[in-house]
């Protein structure tokens, strides 16, 4: 019986260490093979698990490939052996998506959640690279929005962003700090906050069509600088409106007339650069053709009667300064391929109208000389009664401003104002061709 005794524990010992051994987990794969598998991966001309190829998600591709290159080809969500705590941030912060305005399913949030339950060593490589694809694509949607401006309307543009996005990944992997590195990349400006804010309320009230109207609009704040200057113009278009922003918050406001539907006022971020006090109106050749010409061939003493003048060669027009001048006093010029600027005018019955789109896509204003006086505050020479003089004076004379300001030309038909959302008409129709190309998206 002793002898048996003593035998059992040999024989339970001998066990025990055959089992670690048969269960032992398979060893991580070694940086030269993650290098290798990596390496192949990336040479793909999109994800496999990416169905859509456009230019969004080949710059979301192009972004994942620095993203490993600048970090030595490495795995970041994962050690092979199982996925890193970081995969779970990643995964709530994309189920949140709606609350910036963009759907969690365009993230893949379904298939990483599958990858993630089978994941295995084999498959370490590819969920690696989902994982930061589907990072690297909420947040290129955060920082640029989730289609082109320029497939809504050839003329718009979105700014350049300056965002290193696949920096901000590797820091945020670093840090462990997922949700707030994708937070702190959406549009900080309080309009964008504002939309957020009437977005919850109209999810909660189930509105499909409101919430439909915020998400393009918040969508073309992420068109927009991240900063927007501690002081700065923006003029939205379908609300007829200007206001001089300082700090957040609106110190200057008045009402503006915008291009027509078939002459639109452009949507740009640009700089004033100069006012120009009792300018000449160089008549765009356009204005000339359909307009100037005919009304000479009828009435050839037309010229005379409104203060214009031509050139030997009879193709350039342009009316003098003066009381009937279509500029009338002042322009602020911000330089541009438009050939667009802010502008006073001599039809200021114009301004009663609820609906402005008259102009041939320059912004007309109701208050010039406020506008002037605000421009050319650190400017203490210009005082009121001085603009007021080069205002009326007959000869043009421009005024450089000692700081370029920045200015913004938007189009928003919604936005939060006192608590409450606000919304206007759709004067281009650019609302619809938005919702068409964000469908078919």
């Amino acid at each position: 019986m002793r002898r048996y005794l003593s035998y059992v524990p040999s024989v339970c010992y001998v066990v025990a260490v055959l089992s670690l051994a048969g269960c032992t987990r398979k060893p991580a794969l070694s940086n030269e093979v993650v290098r290798d598998r990596l390496t192949q991966a990336l040479a793909a001309r999109q994800p496999a698990f990416e169905v859509e190829n456009s230019k969004r998600t080949r710059r979301v591709w192009d972004e994942t490939r620095r993203f490993y290159t600048a970090n030595g080809t490495q795995l970041a969500w994962s050690d092979a052996r199982k996925p890193r705590p970081t995969v779970d941030a990643l995964a709530r912060a994309l189920q949140a998506a709606d609350r910036e305005g963009l759907q969690a399913a365009d993230y893949d949030v379904a298939g990483l959640d599958a990858a993630r339950q089978t994941f295995d060593t084999e498959h370490a490589i590819a969920f690696d690279v989902r994982c930061t694809y589907a990072y690297l694509k909420y947040a290129w949607d955060l920082t640029h929005g989730s289609i082109d401006p320029e497939t809504v309307a050839p003329q718009w543009h979105a700014v350049p962003r300056g965002k290193d996005l696949h920096g901000t990944l590797k820091s945020a992997l670093d840090t462990g700090s997922i949700a707030a590195s994708l937070d702190a990349l959406s549009p900080h400006a309080p309009p964008y906050q504002g939309l957020k804010h009437q977005l919850a309320l109209a999810l909660d009230r189930h509105d499909a069509a409101e919430v439909d109207r915020i998400v393009m609009n918040m969508d073309r704040w992420r068109w927009l600088p991240d900063e927007l200057g501690s002081r700065y113009l923006i003029v939205n278009i379908p609300a007829f409106r200007l206001d001089a922003i300082e700090n957040g918050k609106s110190v200057l406001s008045m009402r503006v007339i915008t291009g027509r539907e078939d002459n639109p006022t452009p949507v740009l971020a640009d700089e004033i650069t100069s006012v120009v006090f009792s300018p000449y109106w160089n008549i765009p050749e356009s204005i000339v053709t359909k307009e100037i010409l005919p009304k000479l061939e009828n009435d050839p003493g037309y010229l005379d009667r409104n203060n214009m003048e031509t050139d030997d060669s009879g193709r350039h027009f342009r009316q003098r300064p003066g009381p009937g001048n279509s500029l009338g006093a002042v322009k602020f010029v911000f330089p541009n391929h438009f050939n667009v600027y802010l502008h006073g005018t001599p039809s200021a019955s114009l301004f009663k109208r609820v609906e402005r789109d008259f102009s041939h896509g320059c912004v007309r204003l109701e208050q010039p000389l406020e506008l002037a006086k605000y421009v050319l505050r650190d400017q203490p020479e210009w005082t009121e009664e001085r603009i007021t003089a080069a205002m009326n004076a007959g000869t043009e004379r421009g005024v450089k401003l000692t700081t370029p300001l920045p200015i913004y030309l938007v189009y928003f038909t919604t936005w939060e104002e006192g608590g409450t959302l606000r919304t206007v008409r759709d004067v281009y129709g650019l609302d619809k061709r938005h919702a068409a190309v964000s469908e078919g998206a």
